[in-house]
């Protein structure tokens, strides 16, 4: 890591921006604090209740209990009012949808006027007009008021499949049109009237057509309970009210992250690190740099320092998934929620002050017609990238290197009557450790956030067993704080099977901070009904299984913040007694001598003042 900050000048800039305060927000709109908090916290209700509407409805598990999805209510000129609590990257995302929906309109010649109506319902997930990827569909339902379209309620979640080269997930693809069905701005409901050829379509071209049909039918009635929470809103204060105070709490959204931006001294920062290939070429590791300037109130991420965008599925659309990580990483960084009193509106202010760049052509800005599908671990690193950018500028706010990366994996098979099944599983990492608290254990990277599928679930449901579930034991990053521990799953299969598996990480750790240790790599491996056990790639594209085969996946382990040989040695005594420490890593990586499971203090403090 290199740091550039400009420590000689602190101050931020002279711009509209600098001066303004929350209250001067609440003068200058004329709107009552109480008044504003009120209808923003009756605003993020309707976000939960879309959120909850879609997870209870849905059919598959990576909606249901992964909670893979993210719902809100957005103005009518793209702009993001409230979000559900569920994965930030599907969230933010639903702004570059819409614009994407706009954009093609505009390049079919269509009035935005004329196209969109009361009744109607829109799916989009094109790569390369705003979407996050293409397996995650955007429902959006215009609202209307008096004949007035005033928002939009929509939503997005990722499906079991939309028809790619291999069952759930692809990698190894060679342009956008292998991904499977690709939407824009396309009606399935048309002045409320449902568009059978559509779904006709989409049935015949999907190999999980019940759970696909189901998820989406779940989506629509998410966004029509956002659509009539929203008008009872409206009619309990008016249109005008209402619409003050959406812009109000974007403001006061906005300038609250202005605010935390000026803490940090101006300059510019820089990170990089290499994934480990593009699912195709083995032998050709891919750069991935951060460069965050800082300038008063403004900040800019920039990775156009990068690789070129690969040949296969493995890139990131910028407008939907490149932008939102780095939206969400500074707002983490800067607005933690849990130690903040205030409120903290959740909406397009926060994106305002924070300006995201990519070179058209690296792999963090593909260009058409380069496939798109694979860009979960890219933008995991890329946020892990920034704050270990950040780290020497405001280490108090930081950690160390998260797992930055996630075993994001589909399984499927036919069944005797040659239907599909498909499962798609996240496999948790863990986070570095923090100024002054260890990294968390088995939980997904910062921008996603999904949830654990209960394991009875999983057997019930597809033709596998899972034979292990736990912590790994075989190491972190040593430190003050230690980095957390990542997960080992070991699962049978039941049946012939196929694996795609989109994941990095087998060829670097996460960094430590601070003298803090490095924690561990990710490791996958296939082990054979007669015990041969094979080394797999992170990624692999239609890896087939043969019935009883294992498949072994080791998620990464965080690293370490700090000296280790500040860490309290009863912290450690305690780590061994729990497996998460041998006798041996607490001697050489925290000078901290157990002998035969008894914490010996005098040797220990002798070994720590050598």
């Amino acid at each position: 890591m290199t740091t550039h900050p400009d420590k000689t000048d602190q101050t931020a800039p002279d711009d509209e921006h600098d001066d303004t305060t929350a209250a001067d927000v609440l003068r200058e709109r004329d709107i009552d604090p109480v008044t504003m908090q009120v209808i923003g916290g009756e605003l993020d209700t309707i976000a939960q209740e879309m959120g909850y509407k879609l997870i209870r409805s849905s059919y598959s598990s990576i909606i249901r209990e992964s909670e893979d999805m993210g719902a809100g209510i957005f103005t009518t000129d793209c702009r993001e009012l409230c979000e559900s609590d569920s994965t930030p990257m599907h969230v933010g995302s639903l702004i570059g949808y819409l614009d994407g929906m706009y954009k093609t309109f505009e390049e079919r010649g269509v009035d935005r006027e004329e196209i969109i109506n009361e009744g109607d319902v829109f799916i989009h997930n094109h790569p390369h007009y705003g979407a996050s990827h293409s397996p995650d569909i955007a429902v959006a339902v215009p609202i209307f008021y008096e004949g007035e379209h005033i928002a939009w309620a929509a939503n997005t979640a990722h499906h079991l499949d939309i028809g790619s080269a291999t069952p759930g997930l692809a990698i190894d693809l060679e342009d956008m049109y292998a991904e499977g069905s690709l939407f824009r701005a396309t009606k399935v409901y048309d002045q409320g009237e449902r568009v059978d050829g559509i779904w006709d379509f989409i049935e015949d071209n999907v190999r999980t057509p019940r759970e696909v049909i189901g998820d989406l039918q779940a989506q629509i009635s998410s966004c029509h309970v956002g659509e009539e929470r929203y008008l009872d809103l409206v009619e309990k204060y008016g249109l005008e009210e209402i619409q003050q105070a959406g812009e109000a709490l974007m403001d006061y959204a906005e300038a609250l992250l202005r605010n935390e931006i000026r803490t940090i001294p101006d300059g510019t920062y820089y990170a990089e690190d290499y994934l480990d290939d593009d699912g195709r070429n083995r032998d050709q590791r891919l750069k991935i740099a951060a460069e965050v300037t800082v300038d008063g109130s403004d900040i800019t991420v920039d990775m156009s320092k990068s690789a070129d965008q690969t040949p296969t599925g493995y890139n990131i659309p910028f407008h939907g998934s490149t932008d939102v990580c780095i939206y969400f990483t500074i707002r983490s960084i800067l607005m933690d929620t849990f130690v903040r009193d205030e409120y903290l509106p959740q909406n397009s202010g926060t994106f305002a002050p924070v300006h995201p760049k990519a070179r058209p052509g690296c792999m963090f800005n593909p260009t058409p017609p380069t496939s798109a599908f694979a860009r979960i671990n890219q933008v995991d690193k890329m946020s892990d990238l920034i704050i270990e950018a950040l780290a020497e500028a405001i280490p108090e706010k930081v950690c160390a290197g998260t797992c930055g990366q996630v075993y994001f994996v589909s399984y499927g098979g036919t069944n005797d009557d040659g239907e599909y099944w498909v499962y798609l599983e996240v496999n948790e990492g863990s986070y570095g450790g923090r100024p002054e608290a260890d990294g968390l254990d088995a939980v997904d990277a910062l921008v996603h956030n999904t949830k654990n599928r209960p394991v009875e679930d999983i057997e019930l449901s597809h033709p596998m067993r899972v034979e292990r579930y736990g912590l790994r034991e075989d190491g972190h990053g040593a430190g003050r704080t230690r980095g957390g521990h990542g997960i080992v799953r070991e699962s049978q299969f039941l049946t012939d099977a196929v694996m795609t598996m989109e994941g990095d990480g087998n060829t670097y750790r996460p960094h430590g901070l601070f003298g803090g240790g490095e924690g561990t790599h990710g490791d996958l491996k296939h082990i054979k009904a007669d015990g041969e056990v094979l080394d797999l790639h992170s990624k692999e594209s239609g890896y087939k299984f043969e019935a009883n085969d294992r498949v072994l996946i080791k998620t990464a382990s965080g690293g370490g913040y700090g000296d280790p040989h500040e860490r309290p040695a009863d912290t450690v005594y305690e780590d061994y007694l729990d497996g998460l420490v041998s006798e041996t890593a607490a001697r050489e990586e925290y000078g901290v001598v157990i002998e035969d499971g008894t914490l010996d203090t005098a040797a220990t403090e002798e070994l720590r003042n050598e």
